[in-house]
């Protein structure tokens, strides 16, 4: 799967969730999107630091505020570490809504589009 096919099936999920997924649909988005900004990071890696490819997350979110712009370093960092936490089941926490799974998906879009033009 291409990070593009993730984002959308990620889309479609907020839109629309399976009725399969009945309660845990939010944690599903936020997993299929996480998914979609590491891959795009391996492909970005594969051409920009070949080195940093497979290496744990937490390094290459620090690389990539060294090798690519701030900006797009501090939001892909933000979308992933929030994603993560959304990800997970908390016993009193609530899950994500709709408006913060769109906005990580928005901010997600725009890192991988911006990395791919470097």
């Amino acid at each position: 799967m291409t990070p593009e096919s993730l984002l959308d099936a990620a889309h479609a999920m907020l839109v629309r969730p399976a009725p399969s997924l009945r309660t845990c649909w939010p944690r599903a988005c936020a997993a299929v999107v996480r998914l979609a900004l590491e891959l795009g990071l391996q492909r970005y890696w594969q051409t920009r630091a070949p080195s940093l490819e497979g290496r744990p997350m937490r390094h290459q979110l620090l690389a990539l505020a060294v090798l690519a712009d701030n900006r797009t370093a501090q939001r892909a960092t933000l979308a992933w570490h929030g994603l993560s936490r959304a990800m997970h089941h908390h016993t009193y926490e609530l899950p994500a809504t709709v408006a913060e799974l769109d906005n990580w998906l928005e901010i997600t879009e725009l890192s991988l589009q911006r990395l791919s033009k470097e």
